[in-house]
C-alpha cells in the first residue's frame, strides 16, 4: 500500500512537472512579426478566439489631425541579430500614411548614432522601471532586424513592457525601418554618419521637411 501511494505521488509530480515545461515552451514560442501583425480577418465565420489574439495595428493619438499609423512612438527598442538591445526616445511622435491594410512608408526623424543606447540584457527590468513615464501615455515600439524573434532578451523585454503597460499605454512589434537599421549600422561600426550622404531608397522613406540629396 505505502508503495502505491509512493508511485501515485511520484506520477503526479512527474505530471505537473511536465504541465510546467509544455506552458513554459508556449509561453516563449518564437514571434513571427509578418504573422502576427496580418490584419484582422474580415469574415464573421472566422474563429473569434483567432480574431482576438490578432493585434490591431497602432492608431495615432486622439490629438492628431493626422491620418495615418504610428511607425514611432516615444519609446523604440530595437533588437539586432546578435539580440542586443538598443533604445531611443523621443517627444514627437512619427506618423506614416496609408490604410489599414495598405504598405506604408515612414517619415525621415534624423535619427543619429548617438541616439541609440545599448541595453545590457540583464538590465532590461531596471532601465524600463528607471525611464517608464507613470502619468503619460507611452507608446513603445520593438523593432526588429528579423522577422522571427525568439530570444530570450526578447522575451523578457515583452514581459517587462507588459508589467508596466496600463491605461491607455500600448506596446507594438515591427521589422526594422530603413532609417533605423542605417543608423544601427553606422553606431555599430562606430563610423561618422551624416544622412545627407546616404543613398536612400525612397520608396522605403518619405522626407516631408527634410531636404536630402538624390
Amino acid at each position: 500500500m505505502k508503495s502505491a501511494l509512493i508511485g501515485f505521488i511520484t506520477c503526479l509530480l512527474l505530471f505537473n512537472c511536465a504541465k510546467k515545461e509544455e506552458k513554459k515552451v508556449d509561453t516563449n514560442k518564437p514571434y513571427i512579426i509578418s504573422q502576427e501583425n496580418k490584419p484582422k480577418p474580415s469574415s464573421k465565420q472566422e474563429n473569434k478566439q483567432e480574431i482576438k489574439n490578432i493585434p490591431p495595428p497602432p492608431p495615432p493619438p486622439s490629438n492628431s489631425t493626422i491620418p495615418g499609423w504610428l511607425v514611432y512612438g516615444t519609446n523604440t527598442f530595437i533588437i539586432d541579430t546578435d539580440s542586443k538591445i538598443y533604445y531611443f526616445q523621443r517627444n514627437d511622435i512619427g506618423f506614416i500614411c496609408g490604410t489599414e491594410t495598405a504598405d506604408t512608408i515612414p517619415h525621415f526623424i534624423n535619427l543619429q548614432p548617438k541616439d541609440l543606447i545599448e541595453i545590457p540584457n540583464k538590465n532590461i527590468y531596471d532601465f524600463i522601471k528607471l525611464n517608464y513615464k507613470d502619468d503619460f501615455r507611452n507608446i513603445t515600439f520593438i523593432a526588429s532586424e528579423t522577422d522571427t524573434l525568439k530570444s530570450k532578451a526578447f522575451f523578457d523585454l515583452r514581459k517587462t513592457l507588459e508589467s508596466f503597460t496600463k491605461g491607455r499605454d500600448f506596446y507594438h512589434i515591427r521589422r526594422i525601418t530603413q532609417e533605423e537599421d542605417t543608423v544601427l549600422k553606422y553606431k555599430k561600426n562606430n563610423k561618422y554618419y551624416d544622412s545627407e550622404d546616404i543613398k536612400w531608397d525612397k520608396t522605403k522613406i518619405k522626407f516631408p521637411n527634410y531636404k536630402i540629396k538624390d
